[in-house]
């Protein structure tokens, strides 16, 4: 008599299960949202209050190259701040970026110049801002409007510059 090959009903479910956890860790681990830099406060002054935002700083040509690449979410409250040598016209693009993104472009003094809407994976349209610009935030698409952020105001960095 030949015994049964193969697995059990109750090892099947068990290696299925083990199958989906790992799966899920890999994506974890793979995911670059779960490996971000350090995350610093900065505020955006609102009337007589401050919206605070937690960010990345991307201040070094490679961070800056690679901002929010491959990620495909971000929390709510989060952000990533570029930081420029130099107040100069700049430029971005949604290469290899899967999250709807809002762009400011803030003057060396700390002025929100102007806010765009970026489309992801969108490579036909680059977002050059208009006036000289030392620094950019890129926050989730709607952000600005949601917290009443508007062209004008101030930013408080709130020493994380000197990182």
């Amino acid at each position: 008599m030949r015994g049964r090959t193969g697995l059990s009903g109750w090892n099947i479910i068990m290696n299925f299960k083990s199958a989906i956890l790992i799966y899920a860790l890999l994506i974890i681990l793979i995911n670059p949202l779960y490996s971000q830099g350090e995350l610093f406060s900065i505020f955006i002054i609102k009337n007589k209050s401050k919206v605070s935002l937690k960010v990345e700083i991307a201040d070094s040509p490679s961070e800056r190259e690679k901002g929010l690449m491959f990620r495909y979410s971000m929390p709510d409250d989060r952000g990533m701040l570029f930081v420029f040598e130099n107040e100069r016209n700049l430029a971005f693009w949604m290469k290899n970026t899967f999250i709807p993104l809002d762009i400011a472009y803030i003057s060396a003094r700390g002025l929100i110049n102007e806010i765009y809407r970026m489309e992801p994976l969108d490579y036909s349209k680059v977002y050059t801002s208009k006036k000289p610009a030392k620094y950019a935030l890129e926050v989730n698409a709607g952000w600005f409007k949601k917290n009443g952020i508007k062209p004008g105001m101030k930013m408080d960095f709130n020493g994380c510059l000197g990182k």
